[in-house]
Parts: C-alpha cells; structure tokens; sequence
C-alpha cells in the first residue's frame, strides 16, 4: 500500500481539526498519479475531490485498502502496517498546525528517499512531492 500525506514545512496535518491547505494541482496529480490503481480516503478527503478519479470514500482506508492500493491520510492517524511507499506532498510553507506527521519516523521505520520532484501548484507557487520506499 501507499500512503500519501500532506504537510507543511514542520510536519504539520492539520489545525482545529482541519486541513492546513489544499491545491487543485495537488490534486490533479495525485488523481494522474493514482490513474490506474484505487485511490481510498476517508469522506473527509473526498469532499475536496469532485473531479472524479476512482476514489474508494470509507471510514478506515487504510484497513480496507489492498496492497497496490493508494491511500490518502488527511485527519486519520498514520499506520506503517502494510505501507511499501509514502508520497508526502510538501507546502513548503509553515501553517498553524496541532495534529503533526513526524518525518523522521520514515527512517524509523525503514523508508528511504526514493525520488524528489517540484511543481507549481494552483494555490501554492512551489509544491514538493517525496517520494520513500522500504
């Protein structure tokens, strides 16, 4: 399975149990990204998805979904159980936040820093996509 996290420049999730951000490119490319495989996420994430995709929308994503599956954690706690890869979008902003992802437990955990890219976002000039692998 993979995960795919979105954080800000500290690890930040979310602030008053909502997201920080979000960014319509960010979106389009993980719906690219996810193109031939199922994308779960919780009905709290899927309400910033209406362009479609084949987004699975259940209440534990991550223990429904199967192992080629793609998973999207916005205000659900993070479970490493069954994840081969995690895709942390970067706001490379820093925004309130009081629910945190810490990076470090990646190493922690056996992930390594496959491959870096940037784009443009929608709403945010710079967005990097990291992508870690066991």
């Amino acid at each position: 399975m993979k995960l795919i996290l979105f954080l800000d420049e500290r690890g930040g999730m979310l602030f008053n149990r909502r997201r920080q951000s979000q960014d319509r490119k960010a979106r389009e490319y993980i719906l690219s990204m996810t193109a031939d495989k199922r994308l779960l996420m919780n009905p709290y994430s899927a309400k910033q998805f209406k362009e479609g995709g084949d987004i699975t929308v259940t209440e534990a994503p991550q223990k429904d979904a199967e192992a080629e599956d793609f998973v999207l954690i916005e205000n659900l706690p993070v479970s490493f159980s069954g994840v081969d890869e995690v895709v942390l979008f970067l706001w490379n902003a820093l925004y309130p936040s009081d629910v945190s992802f810490d990076t470090k437990s990646l190493v922690r955990e056996g992930f390594s820093l496959h491959k870096s890219e940037e784009f443009a976002g929608y709403s945010h000039e710079k967005i990097t996509v990291e992508f870690y692998r066991r």
